[in-house]
């Protein structure tokens, strides 16, 4: 074994947290407390649905991070949240959320929706930690938040890190990159195609497929989206069509069924038997939704976007369509010929990411 001073330099150049916690009974302990408790900046990349939940999961159980608090800040979505919810139940993680009901903190890992009232609550709690690791997933919409300044380490995760000040290289201590896994299907490998038809044609060919599940968010009000499923429920009665807003609502055979405020996964478990679903959704089809069931077994097939007047961030974190899907079956992105423009220069905004990634290789 190398004498401690050596070690504590090697340690130190390296910064890695994980190295520090292996050797920790061999290092100079002024040194183990450096690298454990000073302020460090990360980015956790990962193309849109790769994985970075996953990621986040893998920080929280850093053992470097034992008895340290960690608070995660997701986007101002309850539908986000569901799913949170579920994701870490699902993977026994124990999780506390932040709302006006909270009355004192009873567990390490913390949930806060960025909002004004939820940041309220949780700075009311008379034992709220002082020092913590901060996880800000999607950061890139909101970039450093309040509970940065007194955060030990914190992660930055989006999929979009060309976006704001993520430009700049001294700003992050290091960068984990979420490689795309075998079974992702993403902007470079899903099937393309331009088509100028009206939406009842396109959903018409749709209805041709022997199963299938698939999104339209090219749509900006509510009354365009319930509008547009009264049109195709008409003409389509046997396809379960699901306009997502405050107000979920299922059209079928020409009947409409109020779904409450049901997430995602649990209306696609409600129509396990429908053969084609349709869902017609504008800002509930944005950042880290994912249209799957329960057992994750069906997804979403086919897409229909509109991202010519949209920036390239924001198209690209409308592809609700990218995933992991191990049953490899093919999914479509379906784009008026207006937009094979801006695809090139997402295909070009995911070169630049790949470029800042390659800042701390």
């Amino acid at each position: 074994m190398l004498p401690p001073e050596l070690l504590d330099i090697i340690t130190l150049y390296t910064g890695d947290r994980v190295v520090a916690w292996v050797l920790r009974h061999y290092l100079t302990p002024s040194v183990y407390t450096d690298i454990r408790l000073t302020k460090r900046r990360f980015l956790i990349y990962g193309q849109v649905q790769s994985g970075k939940t996953a990621a986040i999961m893998d920080v929280l159980h850093q053992p470097l991070y034992t008895n340290i608090p960690k608070i995660i800040v997701i986007q101002n979505s309850l539908l986000v949240l569901q799913q949170y919810r579920d994701r870490f139940a699902q993977a026994q993680i124990p999780l506390q959320i932040i709302t006006k009901d909270t009355k004192t903190i009873t567990s390490n890992v913390l949930l806060l929706i960025n909002n004004q009232h939820r940041y309220r609550y949780y700075c009311k709690l008379a034992n709220r930690p002082t020092k913590y690791v901060l996880l800000m997933d999607e950061a890139d919409a909101y970039g450093q938040h309040a509970l940065s300044e007194n955060a030990l380490h914190e992660y930055y995760v989006t999929a979009t890190p060309h976006h704001s000040h993520y430009k700049k290289p001294e700003f992050f201590h290091g960068i984990i990159r979420i490689d795309t896994p075998e079974f992702y299907q993403g902007l470079r490998n899903i099937q393309l195609e331009y088509d100028d038809s009206p939406i009842q044609e396109i959903v018409a060919r749709f209805r041709k497929e022997p199963t299938g599940m698939m999104l339209i968010n090219s749509y900006r009000y509510v009354s365009e989206m319930s509008k547009l499923a009264k049109t195709l429920t008409k003409k389509f009665p046997r396809i379960c069509f699901v306009t997502l807003n405050a107000k979920r609502t299922l059209y079928l055979n020409k009947v409409t069924y109020k779904l409450r405020k049901k997430p995602i996964t649990k209306i696609i478990d409600l129509l396990e038997d429908a053969t084609h679903i349709v869902f017609i959704a504008n800002r509930m089809s944005l950042r880290g939704l994912s249209y799957t069931s329960g057992n994750y077994t069906r997804h979403l097939t086919h897409q229909y976007s509109d991202l010519a007047k949209k920036s390239v961030t924001n198209s690209l974190q409308r592809m609700r369509l990218f995933g992991i899907y191990r049953d490899q079956h093919p999914v479509k992105l379906i784009l008026p010929t207006n937009n094979e423009e801006k695809i090139q220069k997402m295909k070009q905004a995911l070169e630049i990411n790949y470029d800042i990634c390659r800042w701390f290789a």
